[in-house]
């Protein structure tokens, strides 16, 4: 009982650590909570984002140093949750009438980070950009679309989590009513085609958002040209289809080909 005692007080010290710099290597040496293929990629992930974040200071760019920061702690994020056994059962309620937005939210996002694969799967995009980010690559013909493609694979990889998580928990008929979609005589009943719907409609819905905020980025600090620039209208345009055909990629191969859900 005592060591069973210490245990549980020594674990969010250790879940801690998944944030210090290598430590997850630490962490599975303790603890094998995933495997070490995927302890090798978060590693390496976490290096990169280390090398953008020194890169992006040296360059006195805040912006993509915060961006650096945030991948980091993302992909920290699946060991933290997984040492902290974060995925334990949620109670939810199955009626449409009590289903509430603070509580769907912590689900889906709760199930997304402690899902490694799915998690870091969806972070390579992120911290290969924050890299990139700050490097004459943008000023390459085509290299600021395969980012995007990139960009777009991970956030396909997180919406079909998030979806499936949602449909699981609450129900798919219950969802509708409660977003009022049940209005728009949508089909009652679940199919395949219904989580290639949503990834797309977030795809529609974040891909020109980042454009914007590219564009307002460069409005902020447009002296440095080998950064975000203001692009012309063919080229945001092939941002956003580029974005979204590399979500579609990531339905196909995590729903279909992978079979992770």
């Amino acid at each position: 009982m005592v060591g069973n005692s210490e245990n549980r007080s020594a674990t969010p010290i250790l879940a801690f650590a998944a944030f210090v710099p290598f430590g997850t290597l630490l962490i599975y040496r303790l603890r094998s909570i995933i495997p070490l293929r995927w302890v090798s990629l978060v590693t390496v992930l976490e290096s990169t984002s280390l090398l953008s974040i020194y890169l992006n200071v040296t360059a006195n760019d805040v912006l993509w140093t915060v961006f650096g920061i945030w991948a980091f702690i993302e992909v920290c994020m699946p060991v933290y949750l997984n040492v902290g056994k974060a995925q334990r059962t949620v109670n939810v309620d199955k009626d449409c009438d009590k289903i509430a937005f603070t509580s769907l939210f912590k689900t889906c996002s709760n199930a997304v980070l402690s899902d490694y694969r799915i998690s870091l799967a969806a972070k390579i995009p992120l911290v290969i950009q924050v890299l990139v980010g700050g490097s004459i690559l943008y000023e390459v013909f085509g290299a600021d679309w395969i980012i995007h493609a990139l960009a777009g694979f991970g956030i396909g990889v997180m919406v079909l989590k998030a979806y499936e998580t949602a449909v699981d928990n609450y129900g798919y008929s219950n969802l509708l009513s409660y977003f009022h979609l049940d209005r728009l005589h949508f089909s009652s009943v679940e199919s395949k085609t219904n989580s290639l719907g949503f990834t797309l409609f977030s795809l529609l819905i974040v891909a020109p958002a980042w454009e914007i905020f590219e564009k307002v980025d460069y409005l902020l600090s447009p002296a440095n040209v080998f950064r975000i620039g203001m692009e012309p209208l063919w080229n945001t345009i092939g941002d956003i289809v580029f974005g979204v055909a590399g979500g579609m990629v990531a339905w196909y191969l995590v729903k279909c080909k992978l079979k992770w859900l």
